[in-house]
């Protein structure tokens, strides 16, 4: 995806032009102006025909950027290196603002904080789970592309996951022999110490042993041991096992990113899942948004 970067008097900017998603993501920001940053993220986006921006923010901005423009969708605590980043979205597209699953959703999470936050999963004795090499990109984009129907970012190629290797994302793998049965990574982001785990994906015939649940802990495990502070990840609201099993590991929910990419054939709502390290937020309101 290509990148931008525009360093103005009242603002200096990198942003993420995602075109396959439609979506302008905001990676790094400093302003004095944050009505001209809005401007110039809502020219960009319209040039290219996009409808939706993400623009996450430290605490400290959340009130300073134009509350009619932007709307809270969630926060993922620790996100700036130990601060919070909170995500405020506009959509150029009305259409795209509009979650078709909302009602069907929030009464799936609703149950879903009602389970307890355990697991009894154990890794059978016939497969085995370790870290992904660039040997394993083949299998790794067949899996992917026999699981997904389309995906946010290009995991159908190998070049692509080879390079995401190559930087220091962390692949895990669980095969049965010679057969991958099922893989899940965490993108890390070295300057920020933050991970956020995805690409999970579980071939059919090996579902039910609760192989997601344990190649996610393992990745957790592996980057507190790098000593990554922020560790989180995106769900899709209509996954009723996803959003539990990362419940059940004890990841606190914290908002919904509406239609926030292509995934599985098309827009999806994203929930927000974050380790919070032993924070207690139950006396915390957490935001969401009525459309």
């Amino acid at each position: 995806m290509p990148i931008i970067i525009r360093d103005e008097k009242d603002y200096s900017v990198q942003v993420q032009l995602d075109e396959q998603n439609k979506r302008i993501w905001v990676n790094r920001y400093k302003t004095s102006n944050p009505s001209a940053l809005e401007d110039f993220l809502i020219a960009l986006a319209s040039e290219y025909n996009l409808q939706k921006i993400i623009l996450p923010v430290k605490t400290r901005d959340l009130p300073r950027f134009p509350q009619d423009t932007f709307c809270l969708e969630g926060t993922i605590d620790g996100y700036f290196g130990g601060s919070s980043g909170h995500f405020l979205s506009t959509f150029l597209d009305a259409e795209r603002e509009k979650s078709l699953t909302k009602a069907r959703d929030q009464k799936n999470l609703k149950e879903i904080l009602d389970y307890p936050q355990t697991y009894n999963y154990k890794l059978p004795g016939h497969l085995t789970m370790r870290r992904a090499v660039k040997r394993d990109t083949p299998a790794l984009a067949d899996l992917f592309s026999n699981v997904f129907k389309s995906y946010p970012t290009p995991v159908y190629d190998p070049l692509y996951l080879a390079r995401s290797m190559s930087k220091g994302d962390l692949f895990l793998v669980v095969y049965n022999g010679n057969r991958l049965a099922a893989a899940a990574a965490a993108e890390i982001d070295w300057d920020y110490k933050r991970a956020e785990l995805t690409n999970c994906a579980t071939h059919p015939d090996f579902r039910g042993l609760g192989l997601n649940t344990l190649l996610l802990k393992e990745l957790e495990k592996r980057c507190l041991s790098k000593k990554i502070t922020c560790i989180y990840s995106l769900a899709r609201s209509t996954s009723y096992g996803m959003n539990l099993v990362l419940h059940r590991l004890g990841y606190t929910f914290r908002g919904t990113l509406v239609n926030n990419c292509h995934i599985g054939g098309s827009y999806e709502d994203m929930n927000i899942w974050v380790r919070l390290n032993g924070r207690d937020l139950s006396c915390e309101k957490l935001q969401t948004i009525s459309r």
